[in-house]
């Protein structure tokens, strides 16, 4: 009896996982797709730097397709690469939209470091043939699968979801004695605590087609001295998902908010990170089952693009300061020279580009996404202050240039950790072309664009 008592279970479970409503009604379609990107053995992965032996597990590219009613039409591309630069996301989204009509695509990175990077056609900072083919063999194939995903669009209902897990933790800690951040595993700091699911149903047969899920962590659980390639926790992710829902189900995964979270235990074990994209696979199963309906049958994106300055250049004394200092390492005196330049001329350091979208369902649910590395912070926000039932929050989404922190982290100047400090602390952000981090204030210019996407909040007329 007990036996027949955990079959029936287990069948309960299914049912509420592939068929949530049976009587769902068509007005969206949708598709989706995925091809193997796996790079060739001898290729460079990010970061650290090393040449690959071997493969751990695969790393795909995945796109799920959406239209309305009204032909609103939508691509939402995740690869299971570390990043891609502004270049080649503005080339690819313009061939996608030649090629196939899609007005608006979304290119996420999941930013695994055992994995590596994507830059355009003919990128000059691609100099090993082999990796060279390999990208533009990648490019072909991301075209295929959006096609491909368009020609399967077939009508649909969709559902959202959220469920608690945690991938990781967040990095930043602070010296009590000097006041200066640095990396470690902050317990006690801030986190998105969460993962965000999207799923889409086939009406003709009420079991889904894709699944779109979102949580914000540094895939960086496998170890930097492993040579195999690896998608880090996603990949184990996607592979309990299909367990549950079978092989024809596309797992899409999205990387959120994750600037200053670190997967856990850092650098570790490619089992440790196995153990966590389960544990985060179970999430999304849990999501699933929880998910409510999307009433809505039409969709809008909607858009803004703004400029965050750059912290100010060093004063003449500290630049020569600085260049005493360096003057016997070259990699730095070469950075500091490209500086010089700027200082002499009088010019600022250039902004970095900051492009929203907004994907909205009526009320009901939104999807924001940002480029860069963005601090967790952002995403709270959005989940926060966003006039909608539910939100999903993309970082690293359609181009790259470093970290983007808030206000209170930029404010600590050099003392600001390796996402936000500026010199005499060689930061990552110094070895940028913008030789700093974003000027203290470009908080509230991000949340200004993100909000301006928004229609006003309840009691209020609409944008």
């Amino acid at each position: 009896m007990k036996r027949l008592q955990f079959f029936l279970y287990l069948s309960i479970v299914t049912l509420a996982i592939s068929l949530p409503d049976a009587r769902a009604e068509g007005g969206l379609r949708a598709g989706a797709a995925e091809r193997e990107i796996t790079p060739p053995v001898g290729h460079q992965i990010q970061h650290y730097f090393r040449l690959s032996v071997g493969v751990n597990d695969p790393l795909f590219a995945r796109c799920f397709y959406l239209e309305d009613k009204e032909k609103n039409s939508l691509a939402i591309i995740c690869l299971d690469l570390i990043f891609g630069g502004f270049e080649l996301c503005d080339e690819l989204r313009a061939e996608i939209k030649k090629q196939t009509g899609i007005e608006n695509t979304l290119v996420n990175f999941s930013h695994s470091h055992s994995s590596a990077s994507l830059g355009a056609r003919g990128h000059t900072e691609i100099s090993n043939d082999t990796d060279s083919k390999w990208n533009d063999a990648t490019l072909d194939k991301i075209l295929s699968i959006v096609k491909e995903a368009k020609k399967q669009a077939q009508p649909v209902s969709l559902r959202v979801g959220r469920a608690p897990v945690q991938v990781g933790f967040n990095r930043r800690l602070v010296n009590k004695e000097t006041g200066h951040v640095y990396m470690g595993v902050n317990r006690k700091g801030q986190v998105v605590p969460w993962v965000n699911v999207l799923c889409a149903d086939s009406v003709k047969s009420g079991k889904p087609i894709a699944v779109l899920y979102e949580t914000a962590a540094h895939p960086v659980i496998v170890p930097d001295r492993s040579k195999l390639t690896s998608a880090d926790f996603p990949g184990a992710a996607a592979k309990t998902i299909h367990k549950a829902l079978g092989r024809d189900v596309v797992a899409l995964f999205a990387q959120g908010c994750g600037g200053d979270i670190n997967g856990f235990p850092l650098r570790t074990t490619h089992e440790n990170a196995d153990k966590q994209g389960r544990d985060l696979g179970s999430a999304v199963l849990k999501a699933l089952k929880e998910s409510e309906r999307i009433k809505s049958k039409t969709f809008s994106v909607r858009y803004a693009r703004a400029a965050l300055p750059s912290h100010a250049l060093p004063p003449k004394k500290l630049w020569q300061e600085m260049a005493y200092r360096q003057r016997d390492r070259e990699g730095r005196m070469e950075q500091l020279n490209r500086m010089l330049a700027l200082i002499d001329s009088g010019k600022k350091p250039p902004p970095r580009r900051m492009d929203v979208y907004a994907v909205m369902f009526g009320r009901e649910w939104c999807l924001v996404t940002m480029p860069h590395e963005m601090f967790c912070e952002y995403e709270l926000w959005v989940d926060r202050n966003a006039p909608f039932k539910r939100t999903m929050t993309f970082g690293y989404t359609n181009g790259y240039e470093g970290y983007i922190a808030v206000d209170s982290a930029l404010r600590l100047g050099e003392k600001g950790g390796y996402e936000a400090a500026c010199l005499p602390n060689w930061g990552g952000q110094v070895w940028t072309r913008h030789f700093g981090p974003p000027a203290v204030g470009c908080e509230k210019i991000i949340k200004d664009a993100i909000s301006s996407l928004w229609p006003k909040k309840a009691g209020s007329s609409e944008k």
